[in-house]
């Protein structure tokens, strides 16, 4: 796990060792997949100058009206490609980031259902500038479900645990196939 040479900082690595972590999966630039499933964040963006590489995994989460209890989160390193100004990334990037994380989590959610919900709505809050290059955290977690609604919160800290952006995503998931 961490295999990236940019997250082989402290914080990175008590985040990824403790025992409440549950990894995913990493991922770095030269991942190849064939297939366009989140193809602007795991191809196009996916390179030494923007997403170099990006480490999923869950833990427990300590909102207390999180569902179930968990976030999904992502350790991000990130490259001067995604910048807007010099040494910031874009605002569109922040959030890229939070869609993509918010979208992750409801999908975790999904349950039985093979077919990612889809963004309705996003509102995003700038807090402060993500400067590059950097390691980012990224979390988000599932608030309230409803029939094919859910609602997930998501944040983008840097090393010290501030807020860069924060954000609030609802996913609508599809209907049902009808039966013939």
């Amino acid at each position: 796990m961490a295999q990236h040479p940019d997250f082989r900082s402290p914080w990175c690595q008590r985040l990824l060792a403790s025992p409440s972590t549950t990894h995913i999966r990493d991922f770095a630039f030269d991942f190849q997949r064939d297939d366009t499933t989140n193809a602007l964040f795991l191809q196009t963006l996916y390179n030494d100058k923007a997403v170099k590489a990006h480490i999923s995994f869950r833990r427990p989460c300590q909102d207390p009206i999180a569902l179930e209890g968990i976030e999904e989160c992502n350790l991000i390193s990130v490259g001067p490609g995604v910048d807007g100004k010099t040494g910031r990334a874009h605002g569109g990037f922040n959030a890229l980031i939070l869609d993509q994380l918010t979208g992750s989590c409801a999908y975790f959610h999904t349950g039985p259902n093979p077919i990612p919900p889809a963004t309705a709505r996003l509102e995003v809050d700038y807090k402060a500038p993500i400067s590059t290059p950097c390691v980012v955290l990224a979390r988000a977690w599932a608030t309230k479900k409803e029939r094919r609604k859910i609602w997930v919160k998501g944040v983008i800290e840097d090393s010290q645990g501030k807020i860069l952006a924060s954000g609030v995503a609802l996913f609508i998931f599809a209907r049902p196939a009808s039966k013939l």
